[in-house]
């Protein structure tokens, strides 16, 4: 009679496809990670094609963060939490959005908002500085175009008055 230890169950591998590779132009042989060139550059050439679209596309967003703010800073108390979220999600879409054009300092903009706002219910007249320091920082990244180096000088400056409103709020 086998003891408990001796027995050892069966054990079966099931290999499934991995659809989003294929999708991606991957074929079922190759090796991990492994794309089609052509399908990379094709990718590619659409984001360079769209890059032209994000000076508007951000411009919308800002004014939609600014809107929503307007919204937060009048409102009750119990309608004030989905208005906080949608507010964070807006500032997330900026983040992303120009993370994928190389607009780092706005993309580090996005980012900061979103993470703060996401750290408080924005209830005190305080966070409401810090708010919207990145706001007009914000503003200040588009309208001066800064991408890539984070802004140079100007860029440092943005991300110390961010900081210091927020050392100085919080």
């Amino acid at each position: 009679m086998k003891s408990s230890e001796d027995m050892e169950p069966e054990v079966e591998v099931v290999h499934k496809l991995n659809r989003l590779k294929i999708k991606a132009g991957g074929g079922l042989t190759d090796g991990p990670g492994k794309l089609d060139s052509g399908s990379v550059e094709r990718a590619n050439t659409v984001v360079q094609n769209m890059s032209s679209l994000y000076p508007r596309e951000i411009k919308n967003m800002l004014a939609a963060l600014d809107k929503e703010w307007e919204a937060i800073k009048t409102s009750e108390d119990k309608d004030r939490a989905k208005k906080v979220k949608k507010m964070s999600n807006t500032a997330n879409q900026v983040k992303d959005l120009a993370g994928t054009f190389g607009y780092t300092l706005m993309e580090y903009f996005g980012a900061s908002l979103r993470d703060y706002i996401l750290k408080t219910d924005l209830s005190l007249k305080e966070q409401y500085t810090i708010v919207q320091a990145h706001i007009d920082v914000m503003g200040v990244a588009y309208r001066e175009n800064l991408k890539n180096d984070d802004g140079g000088a100007l860029g440092e400056e943005l991300k110390k008055m961010v900081s210091t409103a927020i050392e100085k709020y919080s």
